[in-house]
């Protein structure tokens, strides 16, 4: 219904995409009316722009979302994505805010995570519009503006000054659907030590830097030591990856760990760096810490350690925990309060979002298993994940792609791309999932 359209479009979605993805979006310093900062600003106006140039009806509100919407009716279905991007980091083929096309992919921070499926949503909507059809329920795409940093407050304002939606999704995750996604905690864990402890020591800790978000696992991580009055410095390379999935890269944070628990450090923190590399290194399911878990719907706990850093009278970390939907999150917090009291550490829960769980024979798990299977002849059961999507920032919500099952995609690393084809083919799925929410969702 929605394809020639869509056809005919592609050239102008993808030069809408390629603009976007040259703002640089990771969250910056707030500044008036812009609650991320200058780059994520300009990204929402840019999408706003967009959609009001398609025919749509748009709204900002005061830097912290914005959304474009089409049709008529009573209630409300909802996509909903973001235009915040994580940090670049290092390791890039290309400028990583340059739109880059090569080989019929478009290269970018974001052009997977989340802009090139917010566009392909976009012109979904828009070859919706121009079929003509007439849907009973309005269509709202939503744009997001914090995402990445976790603590959704672009969304809990959207929440309570706007209408929530009977149905809907977040193209930000797998396809077929998200079903289960785990609850996500980050907690700080740190240890003060005297400031003349290490006056008189042969080593001393000056400085150590690991990581830029909780949510990535850190590619690199700096120390520099004193060594019997001289600076040494100290580096350690690893592989990014998404913190809900820490298996899949390599943490700089355990070499580096490995590195200064054989150092002759004044001993309370010589013992701390012991202690860290014991409890946090060359493992990410939390059993050194006391928190190995899992469930049937979800699978098992994960932990990455997202942040470290140091100096010489203190050691702090950040840990990205994603536990399973049956878990309690007072259990978790109470064994690594006990764990971490073992190495001399406080904790501190920072960020909490509960788990997200529909049954698989859920109408809306089935209208989009469905959707996603006749759009692309692939049948695939709906899954789980540890990541922690827009859809649980409202009600009505599931996780819908964009990644196909059994890909290969560069989610919070280096060149991080969407092939063209896969864009064309993500604004078709969008269209029809729509669509069909639109008309059929809820339904008897």
């Amino acid at each position: 219904m929605f394809d020639e359209i869509l056809d005919g479009l592609k050239e102008e979605m993808i030069q809408a995409l390629c603009e976007s993805l040259c703002i640089r979006s990771d969250a910056q310093p707030p500044e008036a009316g812009k609650p991320n900062g200058e780059g994520v600003a300009r990204a929402l106006a840019h999408a706003l722009e967009t959609a009001a140039r398609l025919g749509f009806l748009t709204k900002e509100a005061e830097g912290q979302y914005g959304f474009a919407e089409y049709g008529q009716g009573e209630e409300l279905i909802a996509v909903l994505g973001h235009l915040d991007v994580v940090p670049a980091g290092d390791g890039w083929s290309y400028p990583p805010f340059s739109g880059a096309i090569d080989n019929g992919k478009i290269f970018g921070r974001g052009a997977l995570d989340n802009k090139g499926p917010v566009f392909a949503a976009l012109y979904g909507l828009k070859a919706i519009m121009d079929s003509g059809v007439e849907l009973p329920r309005r269509i709202r795409l939503i744009f997001g503006t914090c995402e990445e940093t976790a603590n959704f407050s672009d969304m809990a304002r959207y929440a309570a000054e706007e209408e929530l939606p009977v149905a809907g999704f977040t193209p930000d995750s797998d396809f077929p659907v998200i079903y289960a996604e785990k609850g996500v905690l980050h907690v700080t864990f740190s240890q003060a030590f005297a400031q003349d402890a290490g006056e008189d020591a042969d080593v001393v800790m000056e400085s150590l830097a690991c990581g830029t978000v909780v949510n990535m696992v850190p590619d690199k991580a700096e120390a520099t030591l004193r060594v019997n009055g001289h600076p040494v410095a100290l580096q350690t390379r690893g592989v990014s990856a998404h913190g809900s999935r820490p298996g899949d890269g390599d943490n700089a944070c355990f070499g580096m760990l490995a590195l200064l628990s054989r150092q002759d450090l004044p001993v309370p923190m010589q013992d701390a760096f012991s202690f860290l590399a014991h409890a946090l290194t060359e493992e990410t399911s939390g059993a050194n810490l006391g928190i190995a878990m899992r469930d049937e719907p979800s699978g098992p706990l994960t932990v990455n350690l997202g942040l470290l850093d140091a100096g010489p009278s203190y050691i702090r970390g950040r840990l990205d925990i994603r536990y399973p939907v049956t878990a309690s999150k007072d259990e978790i917090l109470s064994r690594l309060e006990e764990s971490f009291a073992k190495g001399g550490f406080g904790i501190d829960a920072l960020n909490h979002m509960e788990p997200l769980y529909r049954p698989v024979d859920d109408s809306l798990v089935e209208t989009l298993v469905r959707v996603f299977a006749e759009t692309t002849g692939i049948t695939h059961a709906p899954i789980a994940t540890g990541g922690g999507t827009y859809a649980r920032s409202m009600p009505n919500l599931l996780a819908f792609g964009p990644c196909f099952p059994g890909g290969a995609y560069a989610f919070h690393q280096p060149d991080e791309n969407i092939a063209i084809d896969h864009l064309v083919q993500l604004s078709k799925i969008y269209a029809r999932a729509m669509y069909e929410l639109a008309v059929k969702e809820g339904r008897s």
